[in-house]
């Protein structure tokens, strides 16, 4: 009986064991138990499968051939029942799992299994989550206990969480498979063909200022309480470092770019804050470590950061590690996309700081390699409206040649489908996080980014049409204007050269009004020194000796500045250098009011921003909500000081109401503001149209720019389409006469994108059927590039091991504990007998009586 050869395997009576050990490797254990029979339970999930597509059948309805040698008693979970169920095994079945599994079924443990989820529950489950990536297990499983009509245990949570792991380690393992036969499992492969559009390069195609673009930035709402917390430590589990897939960069892979590792490499030492190079460092303290610091604590994770092209595929990810947004995170993610594409002659990186960064880029080990790719951090169209006026000139999406339309702020859309999935992930594993976020970005690859890829292609198309309509009335104001191509050019360098010369004080003028308040001082010093010291007064004598010193303190700084000034004569509240000394105060106060207020505008507008972010929590909501009400106050505060500063102004400055400083487009005249000296009225660029036609002028360069890049793009996507059809159906034909089962697999891998590919053409043909010869891109099929880089792994059939969950498996024995992730070097000597034993005892029970012993 293999239920008594499994007891005495175990060492007779089970009771007797409990209490022996505390169970810290349990997980390791179950993992390490089922790698052993990976490969027998795939092709048993293969061929039910096979069997059973629509996954509709009852439990046990489908035939299979052969001997019955026994039944093993299950409790099963089904969509509408949870019951007991004798499971048949069969003389040929590789071990009870895999009889299990040809029932339709996914076991709870490798060996002694008594629980077992149907797979059409753990696929319905899988599906929803994807769709809906707030669904929890628990309320997953509470509606199956209704559907039932049964009360729900608690107890089943932790059995339906080993069925639903198990179940999608097989998923990956035929995934694996079905990419060994299509030869895409080189390394590398899925980053260099993430996107149809940016990545299939074709033959004859028309050079492009940025060859590449794609967009970084990280995500705190993706943070992971640590165990220690919880007053539990987490169990070992060596399926961490295969949890990430092919998506996620490993620690070492980030921590290699990191400021302690970089120093010996470097001769200027990097910085660890890629805002502290910026100009616009002060606007930007997401990134500071005083603010994440105290954090660590309470999570482990402290983020997600990625990196995505312009379409919105993901390229690479990496988990924040009790950090900040450190420069070590978009420096590995540039050295993985700049390793990837070397073929690529210019890269264009968007980066909520880009500016800061790359002067981090040019000071790090990346520099020769970014150089060589020609690699440009840009700043993203809504981030950068934080930036200072200068700082726009050069990386504002708007004036960079080359961009076109793209705003580079594809993350901040991921980051809104991904935040569904931060409340089931902040007490979950290291492995169950990682895994969650890897399966659902994968997901939306498939069925959403490229779902969408050409509803992108056609309203951009469409949107830089519009534009390009505008541009005989842009013609007819320059004409009206009395300005050409040439001056539109270079009125941004012109701006750029006025701003870089307001960006300090001079000299001359700082000692002005340092001497000036000096001056003030010590009348008001000499004022009160007279006031204690006539006949009549009653002050006494501590009052006297320190209005003295005061006095004399306040001289003794007059008479220095006089002397590193050279003044002669003392000024005099009649001398010309009085007066324009006090003019210069008032500017510098100005000033002040003007950073006051941008400060406050940005400030608010970013919480604009999150209280209407969907699924944000009550109580955060009504922190902003309140947030918002003292700075409505502050900032109107903030205005009444500007505009009594703008009045103090000789002549008197621009008037502004709390309204006028709400929209983002005004946040760009606040440098213009920063002008005192009244210089800036002889530019023909600050008068407010000359700015809006410039603006229109770069738009329309931009458009024309995205039209060109969109032509390629169309071409690119279109001969994809066709390409992967072919290979599909080449494949599955090679396929299909010795392994009919994989062949099914490749024809559902291909069915994935393919379903979305007949709406593509159409909507392809609708954009060249609406503009007619405004159309000037093709939709014919191109020739790809020869992809000579891809370097392919060994066929399935030659190899001596598999690749089996992650790990390379020899076939019978056991993956070696460090090379799974696991923190144990080994395993004991009496627990690896055991295992022996129970795979020995399955595998003859269930073995065919051929003679063999």
């Amino acid at each position: 009986d293999l239920q008594e050869a499994i007891k005495q395997a175990l060492g007779g009576n089970k009771r007797a064991r409990k209490g022996s050990r505390d169970r810290s490797d349990a997980i390791e254990r179950r993992v390490h138990g089922f790698w052993l029979q990976m490969k027998d339970m795939t092709e048993a999930y293969m061929e039910f499968t096979f069997r059973n597509p629509e996954l509709s059948t009852d439990i046990g309805a489908v035939e299979r051939g052969g001997t019955i040698q026994g039944t093993r008693r299950m409790t099963v979970v089904d969509i509408w029942n949870t019951y007991s169920y004798d499971v048949p095994l069969l003389r040929g079945d590789k071990g009870i799992c895999c009889s299990i599994i040809a029932q339709g079924l996914i076991p709870s443990s490798p060996w002694d299994p008594k629980y077992a989820v149907s797979i059409r529950v753990l696929e319905v489950f899988r599906l929803a989550k994807l769709r809906s990536p707030g669904l929890g297990m628990q309320a997953w499983l509470r509606t199956l206990a209704d559907l039932s009509r049964k009360p729900y245990n608690s107890s089943v949570t932790h059995h339906f969480t080993n069925c639903f792991d198990l179940y999608q380690e097989i998923l990956d393992v035929v995934d694996s498979r079905v990419k060994q036969a299509l030869k895409r499992d080189s390394p590398n492969w899925r980053l260099k063909n993430c996107c149809p559009a940016c990545t299939y390069d074709l033959e004859d195609e028309e050079d492009l200022h940025f060859s590449l673009l794609y967009c970084m930035d990280g995500n705190r709402s993706a943070q992971r309480v640590r165990g220690s917390v919880r007053g539990t430590k987490e169990r070992p589990d060596p399926r961490i470092e295969a949890a990430g897939g092919d998506y996620f960069l490993s620690r070492e892979a980030v921590n290699r770019w990191s400021k302690d590792r970089l120093a010996a490499e470097m001769e200027n030492e990097i910085d660890d804050d890629p805002t502290n190079q910026s100009h616009c460092k002060d606007r930007w303290k997401n990134m500071s470590e005083d603010l994440t610091s105290k954090s660590w604590a309470i999570f482990d994770e402290t983020g997600l950061f990625l990196a995505l092209c312009r379409h919105g595929f993901t390229m690479k990810g990496s988990d924040m590690v009790r950090s900040g947004e450190q420069a070590k995170y978009p420096l590995s993610m540039a050295h993985e996309i700049l390793t990837a594409f070397p073929c690529k002659k210019r890269h264009g990186g968007g980066y909520d700081c880009g500016c800061g960064l790359e002067v981090t880029i040019e000071n790090s080990p990346l520099a020769p390699l970014a150089k060589e790719n020609g690699l440009r951090m840009l700043v993203g169209a809504f981030h950068g409206h934080a930036h200072n006026r200068k700082c726009q000139l050069d990386y504002l999406s708007t004036y960079v040649t080359g961009l076109g339309l793209e705003d580079l702020e594809g993350c901040e859309r991921k980051f809104s489908q991904t935040n569904g999935l931060a409340k089931c992930t902040r007490y979950a594993t290291v492995f169950h996080r990682r895994q969650a976020y890897r399966t659902y970005l994968a997901h939306l690859d498939t069925f959403d980014t490229y779902a969408n890829l050409s509803k992108f292609l056609v309203n951009n198309y469409m949107q830089a049409r519009g534009i390009l309509d505008t541009e005989k009335v842009v013609h007819e104001l320059m004409v009206k204007a009395g300005v050409t191509s040439e001056i539109m050019e270079g009125r941004l360098q012109e701006e750029k050269n006025y701003l870089e010369g307001l960006s300090r004080e001079p000299d001359e003028e700082t000692e002005s009004m340092d001497y000036y308040k000096a001056l003030v001082n010590l009348h008001k010093r000499r004022e009160r020194f007279l006031e204690v010291f006539v006949e009549d007064s009653t002050e006494g004598g501590v009052a006297r000796r320190h209005a003295n010193e005061s006095y004399d303190k306040a001289l003794n700084l007059v008479q220095r500045l006089e002397v590193q000034m050279g003044i002669v004569n003392r000024w005099t509240e009649g001398d010309p250098e009085w007066k324009n000394a006090a003019e210069l105060l008032a500017n510098q106060k100005y000033r002040r009011a003007v950073d006051d207020m941008e400060r406050l505008a940005l400030q608010r507008i970013s919480e604009f921003a999150k209280i209407g972010q969907k699924g944000l929590p009550y109580k955060i909501r009504t922190h902003i909500a309140k947030a918002m009400q003292v700075r409505s106050k502050a900032l109107r505060n903030a205005v009444s000081k500007y505009n009594r500063a703008a009045a103090a102004l000789t002549p008197p400055g621009r008037s502004l109401k709390e309204e006028d400083i709400i929209e983002h487009g005004f946040l760009a005249e606040f440098d213009i503001l920063r002008d005192i000296r009244g210089h800036i009225v002889s530019h023909a660029w600050a008068t407010p149209a000359a700015r809006t036609l410039l603006d229109s002028y770069h738009k329309l360069k931009r458009a024309k720019e995205e039209i060109q890049r969109l032509n390629i793009e169309i071409k690119r996507f279109v001969t994809y389409m066709d390409d992967e059809k072919e290979l599909l159906l080449k494949t599955r034909r090679e396929v299909e006469e010795g392994n009919p089962v994989l062949a099914f697999f490749i024809r559902r891998y291909g069915h994935q994108r393919g379903r979305f590919n007949t709406i593509h053409m159409e909507k392809l043909r609708e954009l060249a059927a609406k503009l007619g010869d405004d159309f000037t891109g093709s939709l014919e099929v191109g020739t790809r590039l020869p992809v000579t880089d891809d370097i392919q792994m060994e066929d399935a059939g030659e190899r001596e091991g598999n690749v089996e969950g992650g790990q390379v498996v020899e076939q019978g024995m056991e993956p070696d504990a460090e090379e799974s992730g696991s923190e144990d070097s080994e395993v004991d000597n009496e627990d690896e007998d055991i295992v022996t034993v129970i795979d020995s005892v399955t595998t003859l029970v269930l073995q065919e009586d051929d003679g063999e012993e």
